[in-house]
Order: C-alpha cells, then sequence, then structure tokens
C-alpha cells in the first residue's frame, strides 16, 4: 500500500511539471522588414546613405527585444491590438559589440492587429529627429571644399585631390587623402571652427570611407589635437558613425573646435591612402 501511494505521488508531480514544462506559448505575429532604409531632406539633410545594423522592439511601451536587421521580430499580442515601436540601432564608433539605439533618428511608431502566427513583410524608414541639428555637411559635389590641408610641417608631401572615378562613393565626387616623398604626416581640418555643446553626449561625425591605413579622426582648436577615434584599414566603402563628445569635452575645452583627420605613415605602407564622403557633424 505504501508503495502504492508513492507511485501516485511520483505520478502527480511529474504531470504537475510536464504541464509546467509545456506551457503555451504567448500568442504572437511576427514582422519581417524587407527594407530598412532612412529618408532626409535634401541639402539640408546630406545623404540617406546608412548602417543600421539593429532594430529595438517595444510592444504597448514594454522593450522587447533587440534584432538584427533583416531578422523576424515576434510581436506578442494575446489577440489584442497593439502598440510598436522601433528604434534604430548603430555601432557606436563602428565597434561590432557596441551597438546603442540611433537617438538621431526617429521611432517608428505604429498600431495594428495581425492574427496570430502571421508574418507580415513591411519596409521600415527611418528620419532624423527635428531636433538634430546639423553643424557641417560637405559631399565634395559643389565646386569648393570645406576641408584644408592643416599645417603638419610635412604639408607638401600631403596628397588631397578629387577621386577617380573608380574610387568615389556616391554622386561623382568624393576626395583622397594621401602621402607621397618623405612625409609621414598627412592631415586635413575643416576651413572653419564650429560651435559644439559641451557636456553632451550626443554630438557625432557621420562619415563614408575607405582606407589602405589607419587613419585618425579628432578635434582641434588650432594648437592641441583631441583624438576621438583611429579608424582601421577598410579595403570597401564603409559607413561609420563617430562619437566626438569625450574628445569636445576633453580639456582644454574651447568654445570653438575644427574637425581633422589625420594619418601616419605606417612602416609598412609607403603609399597610405583614405578616400572620404558624405561628412556630417550632428548633435542633439
Amino acid at each position: 500500500m505504501k508503495y502504492l501511494l508513492l507511485l501516485a505521488l511520483f505520478g502527480n508531480f511529474f504531470l504537475f511539471n510536464s504541464c509546467k514544462k509545456y506551457k503555451p506559448a504567448p500568442a504572437a505575429f511576427f514582422i519581417k522588414p524587407s527594407l530598412v532604409s532612412v529618408a532626409t531632406t535634401g541639402t539640408t539633410q546630406g545623404t540617406a546613405n546608412h548602417k543600421i545594423t539593429d532594430l529595438y522592439l517595444y510592444v504597448g511601451g514594454k522593450f522587447q527585444g533587440a534584432y538584427q536587421t533583416g531578422n523576424i521580430m515576434p510581436i506578442v499580442t494575446n489577440n489584442k491590438n497593439v502598440t510598436i515601436d522601433i528604434f534604430a540601432g548603430i555601432k557606436n564608433n563602428g565597434i561590432k559589440e557596441a551597438s546603442i539605439t540611433w537617438l538621431f533618428y526617429d521611432k517608428i511608431e505604429f498600431d495594428t492587429l495581425v492574427e496570430n502566427g502571421k508574418t507580415i513583410n513591411r519596409p521600415l524608414t527611418f528620419k532624423y529627429n527635428p531636433g538634430v541639428q546639423f553643424v557641417w555637411l560637405e559631399n565634395f559635389e559643389g565646386n569648393g571644399f570645406s576641408l584644408i590641408k592643416s599645417n603638419t610641417g610635412a604639408g607638401s608631401d600631403t596628397t588631397f585631390k578629387i577621386a577617380s572615378p573608380g574610387d568615389t562613393f556616391e554622386g561623382s565626387r568624393s576626395i583622397e587623402l594621401g602621402l607621397t616623398g618623405n612625409g609621414n604626416v598627412a592631415q586635413l581640418e575643416t576651413a572653419i571652427y564650429y560651435t559644439l555643446p559641451k557636456g553632451n553626449t550626443n554630438v557625432y561625425l557621420e562619415i563614408n570611407y575607405k582606407c589602405t591605413a589607419v587613419f585618425e579622426v579628432g578635434v582641434t582648436d588650432g594648437l592641441y589635437l583631441k583624438s576621438a577615434l583611429n579608424v582601421n584599414a577598410q579595403p570597401n566603402w564603409n559607413k561609420i558613425y563617430i562619437q566626438l563628445a569625450d574628445a569636445v569635452n576633453r580639456a582644454p575645452s574651447p568654445n570653438q573646435h575644427k574637425i581633422y583627420f589625420r594619418m601616419i605613415k605606417p612602416n609598412d605602407n609607403d603609399n597610405p591612402r583614405v578616400w572620404l564622403d558624405n561628412i556630417k557633424l550632428i548633435y542633439l
């Protein structure tokens, strides 16, 4: 009798835990972004080219997860109408492990009710947040440029020219920075100074680039160079979002800064080159 009682208790325990373990999943449908893009307002916001790598999903105001672009996103609805918010995510300073919500783009928001189990393909088009300040735009398509050679002591060996047609990224022009002869340092800087906010973490430089050697990006007051990032060699055109805030806030901290691009000749490369396009200096 005692063994029968133990067997019954064990059976009930097993049944209880089995039911608990295989509890049905919440009702959900799925969104698959068919295209992720950015819409800009012409000359006032520059290129629509982007490098959105992640999507941050909120359902009913609650964070549900971060998903790589192109991946299916489950939307838990419990058969109810839901509000969906999607934020763009980028790699801060181009670092793979440093995905952040890109607050410079507005979130995409919509209400919907979709039958559970269904997958809908939806394009996602982000727009710039109306609070974004576009301080400097340069796409090299005009007659003049807003970049000049810096006085580095080796300026005569710094080459700065319109890139050949095979090396342009977008439009008909990009620029090429390089070194020839015995020069060791090639450096460009903005022709004028820009006023940038202090104590603000959302100060960024967007650029399209490719390069055969490491180059440095930073800010200068004309005397001191304050590095923001060393950008690694990249044989193909790439997009990067560079955080300038730390450099801007670092002492000495004047009211105005120039942006510079600097390359030091490596020992194993006699002809280093950097190509740049679609530069945007922005802050929120």
